[in-house]
């Protein structure tokens, strides 16, 4: 049975229900949307198509086309503002970006293709919106891009990340035919979605998007998205909510205290999955140092713990939640196990396993026996992964929890609320169905993460693309395709295969 809201949280549910809460949420809780909350979600876009000068356009709901194989380019290219030689040259990159790519080659690997695709297509990207107009010449094209790892024009207000192994900077060439009303992001920045207010980056998804090229065998493209993220860091060592493409601040809504946790976290799956220490260190370094430094700070408390802060629910929040608290402990670990390799984060390597012990301690405290959303309460959501392997090892009694979890989560279509409090709208979450089926693949639990795998797959939209939701009828809705769902996918899929133990990199071992 769902549990009743607690007093004084009744109006932030409701609230909640208004609004996505996948890190690519398209509005901020406010008091002004409360007459949003019983609006049914529709479809927002089919998919993606790249179109003439590279530029993404979203598919309309109901519109079709055939790709490439491997890419987002259409088989038919002259709708979309392209001549056959101008798509070939884009195909050929497209293709060159993935050619090292390591996917599963039996059951998912259609979903784990077309996830690829579309998340390469999402990272670094040139937006447009509405029908492809005349196509465009290179005389139209005028570059507005951010900050990116090989030293970009970008924010004025963030400090440039250290040159090492990054990619070359991208020349006009490259962007030839883009027409000037095109927003341009930088190479490794990973925007959320390709329509509406989801076209902006926010440091959880990309953090998920660099373990995901990591784990599939991409660490140049895997250190690129960290490298973008290091020249968005503030100079405190946390990040914003969310980034426009030259790295400012659309919107008032708060920083939120997980951004540094994951961004430490995916370095470490990086230095795991065989991306030497020493090319972490000479692109990010100053960046995970700053990162690690927030950490220890923010859990600089009586409890040890975090103070609240919205997380990937993207609601107000008074109450820390396991969102929130998860991925700084991740972070402090990821943190330990950096500097452990040689990583100089300007802390000793036993200070920040110290601090990690006992934040692991405070957190078990706090959230167990229960482990729900928030501290002692029992509205479990999909946070619970966080506190398990393939995140950490397990704390006191989560296992017990994660194993009835998605039960608690289920909704009619098949999928799963973000948690067992959200809003009996029907509706499903795909991030939070991936996330879930990750978490159950690495805990044995091997039919569920089977049948989420089956589910997301079954429920992509007409051309393949992993919506946001799913309607309690089986229809997609939200933005297609979800860069962090395409994240996920790809995590949980290579879960499937034999682990890499390297890389390479050009040196043993």
């Amino acid at each position: 049975m769902r549990p009743t809201a607690r007093p004084g949280r009744r109006r932030i549910l409701t609230l909640a229900a208004a609004v996505p809460l996948t890190a690519a949420a398209a509005v901020w809780a406010g008091p002004g949307i409360a007459g949003l909350a019983r609006r049914e979600p529709t479809l927002l876009g089919n998919g993606l198509v790249v179109a003439g000068g590279g530029a993404l356009h979203s598919l309309a709901p109901g519109t079709a086309t055939t790709y490439v194989p491997g890419t987002r380019l259409p088989e038919h290219p002259e709708p979309w503002g392209l001549l056959v030689p101008d798509r070939d040259v884009l195909v050929g990159r497209a293709l060159a970006r993935r050619e090292a790519a390591r996917l599963p080659a039996g059951r998912w690997k259609d979903l784990a293709d077309g996830a690829l695709a579309d998340l390469l297509a999402l990272t670094g990207p040139a937006l447009t919106v509405g029908p492809p107009g005349p196509r465009p010449t290179a005389s139209t094209w005028s570059p507005t891009v951010g900050a990116g790892p090989a030293g970009r024009t970008g924010s004025t207000s963030s400090p440039e990340p250290e040159t090492g192994l990054e990619a070359e900077p991208e020349t006009a060439s490259e962007r030839e035919g883009v027409p000037q009303e095109v927003e341009v992001f930088p190479p490794g920045a990973v925007v959320a979605a390709p329509v509406g207010n989801w076209r902006y980056v926010w440091p959880r998804d990309a953090a998920f998007a660099a373990a995901a090229l990591s784990a599939v065998n991409l660490p140049e493209e895997a250190v690129g998205v960290l490298g973008n993220l290091a020249s968005w860091q503030r100079a405190d060592g946390g990040f914003e909510a969310r980034y426009a493409s030259d790295g400012r601040v659309p919107d008032g809504r708060p920083p939120q205290s997980d951004g540094c946790g994951w961004f430490l976290w995916a370095a470490a799956r990086l230095l795991a999955d065989g991306v030497p220490a020493a090319m972490l260190d000479g692109l990010v370094g100053q960046s995970l140092a700053r990162a690690a430094t927030r950490l220890l700070a923010i859990t600089d408390t009586p409890s040890y713990l975090p103070a609240s802060s919205p997380d990937y629910w993207e609601v107000s929040e008074t109450v820390l939640t396991l969102g929130t608290a998860a991925p700084v402990l991740l972070g402090l670990e990821a943190a330990t196990a950096l500097v452990e390799v040689g990583a100089d984060l300007g802390t000793p390597p036993q200070d920040l396993a110290d601090r990690a012990a006992v934040v692991r301690r405070a957190m078990e405290q706090n959230f167990a026996p229960a482990w729900g959303r928030h501290v002692r309460s029992d509205d479990v959501d999909a946070a619970i992964a966080l506190v398990l392997p393939p995140f950490t090892e397990p704390l006191r009694g989560a296992r017990a929890v994660r194993e009835v979890a998605a039960a608690r989560m289920r909704r009619p279509a098949g999928g799963l609320a973000p948690g067992s409090g959200w809003r009996d709208d029907g509706v499903s979450w795909t991030p939070e169905t991936a996330l879930m089926a990750w978490s159950a693949l690495s805990l044995g639990m091997e039919r569920e993460g089977l049948r989420l795998l089956s589910w997301l797959e079954a429920h992509r939209t007409s051309v393949g693309a992993l919506p946001e939701k799913v309607l309690a009828d089986g229809a997609p809705a939200g933005p297609a395709p979800l860069a962090w769902t395409c994240a996920l996918v790809l995590l949980a899929t290579a879960a499937r295969e034999p682990r890499v133990s390297g890389r390479e990199t050009g040196q043993d071992g």
